[in-house]
């Protein structure tokens, strides 16, 4: 008897290596209506960041010494007021504050003590002319240690001493010779502004990369040694935008340096943040969730409405652990009180302070499991289920299962990293092919109708602008070089007189900004695409590792799915199935959604007195012992 053929079984890479799934990342998230999202969320976001910041900090002014602390705190250490109020103010600006802000830092900034700020701003000026005698910090730290550098101040309003300059003075002094511009504008710069490392385009054709210290050659993030720096301080934080920037406000919430104002700003911009992604991510997710599990792809309408019907889950699932958070701070406020209370304070401190160990270690378990944020908005999307699931699965998942969080994190990162560059570079391409394109024409160049002028306003984040402006010169000088402006650029904008009459011609004219202000419009539109792919990639292997935490601790397969409408009527539908209980019946006091298997094909009941066919097992053969006939 011949023996049967067997066909090999082909391999199911989804069950055997799960992780795989997340390879679906890239068709996931190239979708038309989650990067229409995405960007909507960021427009949203920009302009709730933007308008906090403008009325925060017009509600502060930078404080000076003298100004007022010596009269309002006599005898109370009027100097420790004033520093408390500028490092306070100082974080403002850093996170508020205009980006283009030409603040310095000041000898106020660095000095410690009154006396401190006094050596300082006497100090400086000689630094300064030490280091043009040609000295170097090394020397200008010898002589202070020797006491050959000394400087003269005002010990009283009359009296004039001259005092050495301690070591670390005269470092601050150095600093102060060329002082470097205060950080400004994080939480207020717009998108289109902000640093995202090199251009991808410039990247690939050997364009770009870091300037050395000296200026004069770049090293791109390929060459030994330098591509996990670029992947960790230039690919990581586009790709993990999203979180990081949930994360920021919370980061800046809890600086010891924050003051009253700003941690009520802080707050607002958490929650503002929160109740925006918490809708557009949702609309993300589920239509993620959905395409998964079901190979299926909903509408940007009817995500947005599953988000919306479910929009206090989404929002206040985040806000869970921060008002965990809260609450406990609260309990410490009030042991805090008895701290206030001598001898009594002491030993109760001494006694009971195990309690404010636990008090921190929950605290540091709240902020931590925030990282696992994202899953709660999968939780929601994928179960259909309250906020409550959603922070303890997402809590469960991120420390239950800690290393297989970090192994899909880490692939979804380097697997998104690559995803980023790539898009950036076809986005970059595009843009500079449309303009190459039309450089092309004949005679343009004579005609000076070079179109590089219609970039004046690109975005220059990726370096944009650099791009576009590359190559361009105004009366024999680049107008964009090593990623900022030159004085060539200033004379194309009318900012600086050209130094020929002839030359005029170079410069923009009103028709020319007209131009270039549509073009940007078309620009921006477009860079906000391409940055939402970063944003809908976030999101949608968010839920793709969701999936895959799901089924390593809870064993639920990938492919189910909460679906709120089914075709009740067709025999071969598939998946979870939502039914509402009917009218005259009580709703029942479980859950209303139930997760059922895939069911096999119906067969049509027979006419009485039919012969029923017989039963057939699950493998397709008759029960043993049955009847074939």
């Amino acid at each position: 008897m011949p023996e049967d053929k067997v066909e090999p079984r082909e391999i199911n890479w989804r069950q055997v290596l799960p992780w795989t799934t997340i390879f679906q990342g890239f068709r996931v998230a190239l979708d038309l209506n989650k990067l229409l999202l995405a960007a909507l969320g960021i427009v949203l976001m920009t302009l709730a960041w933007w308008l906090f910041a403008i009325v925060f900090y017009s509600m502060d002014s930078k404080p000076t010494w003298e100004s007022h602390y010596l009269a309002d705190y006599p005898g109370k250490d009027p100097w420790a007021h004033f520093k408390r109020d500028r490092q306070a103010w100082n974080l403002l600006h850093e996170a508020a504050g205009p980006g283009d802000s030409s603040e310095m830092v000041e000898p106020e900034d660095l000095a410690e003590t009154p006396l401190e700020l006094k050596i300082l701003k006497a100090a400086r000026d000689t630094v300064v002319a030490e280091a043009a005698s040609g000295k170097k910090l090394d020397d200008v730290r010898a002589d202070a240690r020797a006491g050959r550098l000394k400087v003269e101040i005002f010990s009283d309003e009359a009296n004039k001493q001259e005092v050495k300059v301690p070591e670390d003075a005269a470092v601050k002094a150095w600093i102060l010779r060329d002082p470097p511009r205060k950080p400004a504008g994080r939480m207020r710069t717009p998108p289109f502004k902000e640093n995202r490392g090199s251009n991808p385009y410039l990247l690939a054709t050997g364009q770009a990369g870091q300037l050395t210290e000296d200026g004069t050659q770049r090293t791109v993030p390929w060459e030994k040694g330098h591509f996990l720096e670029w992947l960790a301080t230039e690919q990581a934080p586009v790709l993990l935008e999203p979180l990081l920037k949930m994360l920021r406000p919370v980061i800046y919430f809890f600086n010891p340096h924050a003051g009253a104002l700003a941690r009520f700003y802080f707050l607002l911009v958490m929650i503002i943040t929160v109740a925006i992604w918490g809708v557009i991510g949702g609309a993300i997710t589920r239509i993620a969730a959905v395409q998964v599990a079901r190979q299926e792809k909903i509408g940007a309408r009817e995500a947005l409405k599953f988000a919306t019907k479910r929009y206090l889950s989404f929002i206040s699932a985040p806000l869970f652990p921060l008002v965990f958070v809260a609450v406990i701070v609260l309990g410490m406020i009030v042991f805090g009180l008895f701290q206030m209370i001598p001898i009594l304070g002491d030993t109760i401190d001494g006694l009971l302070w195990f309690l404010m160990l636990l008090a921190g270690l929950g605290i540091s378990v709240a902020l931590i499991g925030l990282v696992g944020w994202p899953l709660m908005s999968a939780t929601v999307s994928t179960e259909g289920t309250d906020s409550w699931e959603a922070v303890s699965r997402s809590y469960s998942y991120v420390f239950g299962a800690p290393w297989h969080y970090v192994f899909y994190g880490a692939i979804a990162l380097v697997y998104g990293a690559v995803l980023v560059f790539f898009v950036g570079f076809m986005g970059s391409a595009t843009v500079y092919f449309a303009k190459w394109g039309v450089n092309q024409t004949p005679f343009i160049q004579t005609a000076n109708r070079d179109p590089s002028f219609l970039f004046v306003w690109a975005p220059t984040s990726f370096e944009w602008r650099e791009l576009l402006l590359k190559g361009y010169k105004v009366e024999g000088e680049e107008v964009w070089k090593n990623g900022r402006p030159t004085e060539a650029y200033e004379k194309l904008m009318n900012d600086r007189p050209v130094s020929k009459e002839e030359n005029k011609r170079e410069q923009m004219h009103w028709y020319n900004y007209i131009g270039a202000a549509l073009v940007m419009l078309w620009l921006y539109l477009f860079f906000l695409l391409i940055l939402g792919f970063g944003y809908s990639y976030f999101w949608s292997a968010s839920t793709i590792v969701y999936l895959l935490m799901r089924r390593k601790v809870d064993d639920t397969e990938i492919d189910e799915v909460y679906l709120e409408e089914e075709d009740q009527e067709s025999p071969y539908s598939a998946g979870a199935t939502f039914t509402p209980p009917k009218p005259e019946s009580p709703a029942p006091a479980a859950a209303h959604v139930t997760m059922v298997e895939s069911p096999t094909l119906r067969t049509p009941p027979k006419e009485e007195g039919t012969p029923q066919p017989p039963a057939v097992g699950g493998d397709g053969n008759p029960p043993a012992g049955g009847n074939p006939s």
